[in-house]
C-alpha cells in the first residue's frame, strides 16, 4: 500500500484543493481490487497537507469498498453508520465482516446483544458468547467488556465475579510490560478484585491507578474516584 501512496501522489492532479483520483488507481478497483477502493475512502476521509478532506466522496468510495468484499472497509462502515444512529445497517455489516473472519468486530457485536441494539433483544449471555469468540482471537478490548460485565452488570444473572477474574487473568497474560497495560483495564481489574470481596487488593490498584494518572498530569475520570470510595466501603461496583 505505500507504492499506492506514492503513486497516488505522484499523478495526483489537484485544483482548487480538490483531490483528482488517478485513472491507474480507478482500473485497480474495476479490475476488483477492493483494497484500492478503501485506500481511495481513507485518502478521501483523511485529506493531506495538498488537499482537503471529503467526508463525501469517502464515504462513496467507502461503500464500494464493502460492497466488494473488503472486510476493513466493512468495519469501517458500521462504524460510520454507528455514528448516524443507523444501528441496524451497521450491525448487518459487522456480521458480514465476522463472516469473513474479521477479529476485531466481534466485540462490537457482542455490545450489540448486551444493550439490546439494532432491535436486538438484550441478552448478557449471547453477548458472552461473541466476547468468547472475539477471545479467542485475542481481541483485547473484548475481554475487558467481558471481564467488566461478568463483574458489575445490574442484572444478577449476568454477573459471575469467579468467571470475570479468570476473563481479565487472560487479558492480563497478554502484555508483556504492565507499563503497556491502558488505564480503562486496570479500573477493570480493580472492580474484578471488589466483586470477587477482595476489596484490599481493590482499594490499592484503583489508589495506584490514580496516583499514576496524575504522575504524568492526566486527571482521572470521576468515576475512578467513585469506585475507589465504594471499595473503601467495603462494596462492589455496579454499573
Amino acid at each position: 500500500m505505500n507504492k499506492l501512496l506514492i503513486l497516488l501522489l505522484s499523478f495526483s492532479v489537484y485544483a482548487k484543493d480538490e483531490f483528482t483520483i488517478p485513472q491507474t488507481l480507478v482500473d485497480q478497483v474495476d479490475s476488483g481490487n477492493a483494497e484500492v477502493a478503501y485506500f481511495i475512502a481513507s485518502t478521501f476521509f483523511e485529506g493531506s497537507e495538498k488537499f482537503a478532506s471529503n467526508y463525501d466522496k469517502g464515504l462513496k468510495w467507502l461503500k464500494k469498498a464493502a460492497q466488494m468484499g473488503y472486510a476493513h472497509a466493512m468495519e469501517k462502515l458500521a462504524i460510520e453508520f454507528e455514528n448516524e444512529s443507523k444501528f441496524e445497517e451497521a450491525l448487518s455489516w459487522y456480521m458480514k465482516a465476522a463472516n469473513l473472519g474479521m477479529g476485531s468486530v466481534l466485540d462490537q457485536i457482542a455490545l450489540y446483544h448486551y444493550f439490546g441494539r439494532a432491535g436486538l433483544k438484550k441478552d448478557c449471555h449471547v453477548a458472552y458468547d461473541w466476547f468468547e469468540k472475539a477471545e479467542q482471537k485475542e481481541v483485547e478490548v473484548a475481554y475487558n467488556n467481558h471481564a467488566w460485565f461478568l463483574a458489575t452488570s445490574k442484572s444478577e444473572r449476568c454477573r459471575n465475579p469467579e468467571k470475570a477474574l479468570k476473563v481479565i487473568s487472560n487479558l492480563m497474560a497478554i502484555f508483556n510490560d504492565d507499563d503497556l497495560i491502558p488505564w480503562h483495564i486496570w479500573d477493570t481489574k480493580a472492580a474484578v478484585l471488589a466483586s470477587v470481596s477482595d476489596f484490599g487488593a481493590a482499594i490499592t490498584l484503583q489508589q495506584w491507578l490514580i496516583d499514576e494518572m496524575k504522575k504524568v498530569d492526566e486527571d482521572a475520570k470521576p468515576s475512578y474516584y467513585e469506585r475507589l470510595n465504594l471499595y473503601k466501603q467495603r462494596k462492589p461496583w455496579i454499573e
